[in-house]
């Protein structure tokens, strides 16, 4: 059977409590063997690695989505220095740009996900990238 890894999931959200190891069993049984957990704050980021750190096999992004892009600041970003160091997170983000919901100014999420670029880039960390209705500025900020 092929090898499958799940590069984008919430197993930290309110739905799976209850039967996350069944869940995550599941996964295994459809192939998957390597599961990354995406929490979108600073709370859900730290369940999200205490997840990855009682299941083999998952691991950890830490950022801050756009959603919550207004949150950002040095304190955060400190936090999610420290969050890296955590042996099972394997990348930063879910970080970007979403203008379908402007849950945060937009000038504001391209701070934060300038910020968070930034960040990937010194901890050599791959970045989780999520664009909605939002492509120009995204690629732009990228490029």
């Amino acid at each position: 059977m092929t090898e499958l890894f799940d590069t984008h999931c919430h197993l930290d959200m309110s739905h799976f409590k209850d039967d996350l190891p069944s869940v995550i069993e599941k996964a295994r049984e459809a192939g998957v063997k390597y599961i990354l957990t995406v929490g979108t704050d600073i709370k859900k980021k730290k369940k999200a690695i205490e997840i990855a750190n009682r299941f083999e096999g998952v691991y950890a992004s830490v950022g801050l989505h756009p959603h919550d892009a207004k949150d950002m600041n040095d304190r955060t970003i400190e936090q999610l220095k420290q969050l890296a160091k955590e042996p099972k997170v394997v990348a930063v983000g879910e970080t970007g740009l979403d203008y379908h919901y402007n849950h945060s100014p937009r000038e504001i999420q391209k701070e934060a996900f300038r910020a968070q670029i930034e960040l990937a880039i010194q901890l050599n960390l791959p970045l989780i990238v999520h664009s909605r209705k939002a492509k120009e500025d995204t690629l732009g900020i990228l490029n």
